[in-house]
């Protein structure tokens, strides 16, 4: 009999909830729904409510399900705690008993992972990481999500690098969340751009198009003025931070996701053009992801097996 794992990938905007076929790593179905931020009864509620969706549906029965993984914005202990998600879920962040919680909710094992960690663990045994032995994940969307991989396993036990987004690659008047300023999240992330855009004068030099990162890099590539000097920039940052990312991790391949990625194809090959090498004959691909939302719900999935 086939086993099944549920995986759970908390987005910026959207949770994202999938049944997983285990043996082959294919996403049988999933739901997406907002994410819930501030009421935590109500954050697991939902979560099993799509649960009881995705089974009903698929008619599989409750026997067939391993446990539940879940990707969760934060830094997470050994004992499925998680904390310092920096106000993104507030009831998370004074060590929020998560798996403890889940596990009483859906009567299920369950393991917990940072979020930006499981997605790499997905890119890596399903997606464009498949068959390399270091593979860094960056996921663009709300903010910056760092994970790496070795082997086909996370190289520290536990998520120390959760926030290495914020490393500082740039000298600016406006600060991060986090408190910092020139943050490469501030810079590269969906909320960099817009925040760019807005600051450039967007609104009022393109009142007939609407701002969004998706229209940015469309004028970019019409010849807006503006975009160009603003995906310039941001070109001009990521780079940066992947120099710096290639000099800490040595990666074989670096894998871009997220929601800021689907825009990126044109740009691809500026990104290639690396500066500087960690040793002789090194050699890095950088290649943008083709499991779009399924990478977080692949790798939450995982975690049962790891």
């Amino acid at each position: 009999m086939k086993k099944y794992a549920i995986g759970i990938d908390i987005g910026g905007t959207r949770t994202k909830v999938g049944l997983v076929d285990l043996e082959d790593g294919r996403v049988v179905d999933l739901v997406l729904t907002p994410t819930e931020k501030n009421n935590d009864k109500l954050f697991l509620a939902n979560l099993h409510s799509q649960y009881l969706v995705l089974t009903e549906k698929s008619g599989i029965s409750p026997g067939q399900i391993a446990g539940i993984g879940i990707g969760a914005p934060g830094f997470v202990y050994e004992d499925g705690s998680v904390d310092s998600t920096f106000g993104f879920l507030p009831f998370m962040d004074q060590h929020y008993h998560l798996k403890e919680e889940l596990e009483h909710e859906f009567k299920l094992p369950c393991c917990v992972d940072n979020d930006a960690r499981v997605v790499a663990l997905g890119e890596s045994l399903f997606g464009r990481g498949k068959g390399y032995k270091r593979v860094l994940v960056l996921t663009l969307g709300t903010g910056l999500g760092l994970g790496f991989v070795a082997n086909g396993r996370f190289e520290s036990k536990l998520s120390y690098a959760h926030m290495g987004g914020h490393m500082t690659i740039a000298t600016t008047d406006f600060s991060c969340y986090c408190g910092k300023q020139g943050c490469l999240e501030s810079l590269v992330s969906a909320t960099g751009i817009i925040d760019s855009a807005i600051r450039s004068g967007w609104e009022e030099k393109n009142p007939g198009i609407a701002l969004t990162v998706e229209s940015v890099f469309k004028a970019e590539q019409e010849g807006n003025l503006l975009a160009i000097q603003i995906v310039s920039e941001f070109l001009s940052y990521l780079k940066t931070g992947i120099d710096n990312y290639i000099n800490i991790y040595a990666p074989e391949i670096i894998i871009i996701g997220g929601g800021v990625s689907k825009g990126m194809k044109p740009y691809l090959q500026q990104l290639r053009e690396i500066q500087f090498f960690p040793f002789t004959n090194y050699k890095v691909e950088i290649e943008l992801s083709e499991l779009d939302e399924n990478s977080g719900i692949l790798g939450s999935a995982a975690l049962l097996n790891i």
